[in-house]
């Protein structure tokens, strides 16, 4: 019991409720979107604007939000994503027409931008010899309490409504917010220089390997949040299971992750991320042949123990990548760059499964993963020929 508090970072508890409560925030809408379609009365394009305004929003403030920790502002990021996490919550239950419904997801989104790239940062800095481990650890908590909000709103909108899911979730973030703000947390590395956004991390080859290989995994996530619910739904799935369907793949991830990262850690990065790559290829291609709801959740589990050894790696192979001082940046860009891979795909996802339906959807996105996969590898072995002599 003593070694297990000597090897915990200080604070840490606290930032993995913390990191829960922001996974919770965003993911809850996700299974209410048919309800609110049906409530509000809106076309199909809507569903698409309001999964895609929070990844837009995520993008744009992981690249311009992210740096601020690398000045020593980490802790305060965290504290402003989880102020933004309530508050759009509270929108979100407030609003009763699309416009205001995509202003509550933008808000929310803003959340991931200001504490996601933080809380990486410190967790791939507080030991680096576990970088992986630790990144895995933070990595299983966000998606369990990613696929928690989902099952919150599945489970309480049929007593409660739309509205209060959202309430719920907010007052986890609140929660959060009142154990985190007192805690004394790792500070990362502080860069000596003032850097704007992070864009200009993309001119290393190393950073441009990481990211690819991080958007690989990262495509089908967009078209997941725009036609998931929809999709079940098609298939005649009951919000209930609808929210099991984002536990049984929350649970293989939350388990595994951590174990994910010691992969990474012990086999290298790059080398565990190919192999969850070269496997969510046709995992994500099966789903547009499947007509039973029960069998596509079942695949969901197999998708999230597979994800759980992709994500960590990839995420240690960003931290690896990043210059000294400018941890928090390179996981913003990463993120950024994953956020905008995942709007385009929720922006379009509605489009293409209403015109071609689940096998154009999901093997569209399908394919994305294998082309991102193979540019990364691509890139790995041209900087290593140009390395040997």
């Amino acid at each position: 019991m003593g070694r297990v508090a000597q090897d915990t970072p200080p604070g840490w508890i606290a930032l993995l409720l913390a990191t829960a409560s922001v996974g919770i925030a965003n993911s809850v809408v996700f299974s209410l979107l048919s309800d609110l379609q049906d409530e509000y009365g809106f076309a199909d394009t809507g569903l698409g604007l309001i999964a895609g305004a929070g990844m837009l929003i995520g993008f744009v403030s992981q690249l311009v939000l992210a740096p601020l920790a690398d000045r020593g502002h980490s802790k305060t990021l965290l504290l402003a994503g989880l102020v933004a996490a309530i508050t759009g919550s509270v929108v979100f239950a407030a609003s009763s027409s699309l416009p205001m419904l995509v202003l509550a997801r933008a808000i929310v989104g803003v959340s991931n931008g200001l504490f996601l790239p933080a809380a990486r940062a410190i967790a791939a800095n507080t030991s680096p010899d576990r970088m992986g481990e630790r990144l895995g650890t933070l990595g299983g908590v966000e998606l369990a309490g990613f696929v928690t909000g989902p099952v919150i709103g599945g489970v309480l909108v049929g007593p409660l409504g739309v509205r209060w899911p959202f309430l719920v979730c907010g007052m986890f973030a609140f929660v959060a917010l009142v154990a985190l703000a007192p805690r004394s947390l790792p500070t990362p590395p502080v860069s000596e220089r003032r850097h704007g956004v992070s864009l200009d991390l993309l001119r290393l080859r190393e950073m441009q390997v990481a990211v690819l290989m991080a958007m690989a995994l990262f495509f089908p996530v967009g078209m997941y949040d725009a036609i998931l619910d929809r999709y079940m739904t098609d298939r005649g799935a009951s919000n209930v299971l609808i929210g099991i369907s984002f536990l049984l793949y929350g649970i293989p991830f939350a388990l595994l992750a951590t174990y994910g990262g010691r992969l990474a850690d012990r086999h290298g990065a790059f080398r565990v991320a190919t192999i969850a790559v070269v496997a969510v290829v046709p995992l994500t291609a099966v789903y547009g042949v499947l007509t039973v709801p029960i069998v596509i959740a079942l695949l969901f589990a197999v998708e999230g123990a597979v994800q759980a050894l992709g994500v960590p790696a990839t995420q240690s192979l960003v931290a690896s990548a990043a210059p000294h001082g400018r941890s928090s940046a390179a996981q913003g860009l990463a993120g950024a760059m994953n956020m905008l891979g995942a709007t385009l795909s929720a922006f379009a996802a509605p489009a293409v499964y209403g015109r071609w339906g689940a096998e154009g959807a999901f093997g569209g996105a399908a394919l994305l993963v294998g082309l991102a996969g193979l540019a990364a590898a691509s890139l790995r072995r041209s900087a290593a020929a140009v390395a040997t002599p």
